[in-house]
């Protein structure tokens, strides 16, 4: 794992994730990033949660798959289906494929790298 700051490059199976509140989820066009803004359990034992962004970098085919739901909708988990290659024309695409199963269903992407950052740090990258 890399360690930039409090920027934390990160494989799916490295985040505890289970009842992360989706609090938001933001398109960043200009880097080709979405920013998942989460309650992340910092300490489950003891019910401590701290707002973290969940970032997806260089995503594509981002999908939600939801029923209206009217509490916050809770990620149960991550499902992992590796890396994925492709060609578009002329060029060579890699890409981890994830779920994550929700309370109200599911959503999924296509990403190059996963980020896991402090919700006060949003901005410095």
């Amino acid at each position: 794992m890399l360690v930039v700051g409090s920027f934390q490059k990160m494989q799916p199976s490295e985040i505890f994730i289970h009842d992360s509140t989706i609090l938001k989820v933001i398109e960043n066009i200009e880097d080709c990033s979405i920013n998942f803004i989460i309650d992340f359990p910092s300490d489950w034992e003891n019910n401590v949660f701290e707002k973290k962004i969940l970032r997806f970098e260089n995503y594509l085919n981002y999908f939600v798959k939801e029923i209206p739901f009217s509490p916050p909708i809770q990620i149960l988990d991550f499902i992992d289906f590796g890396d994925t290659a492709y060609k578009i024309g002329e060029i060579e695409i890699v890409r981890r494929k994830i779920e994550l199963n929700t309370n109200a269903g599911k959503r999924g992407l296509e990403y190059e790298n996963l980020t896991l950052i402090d919700f006060d740090d949003m901005f410095l990258k």
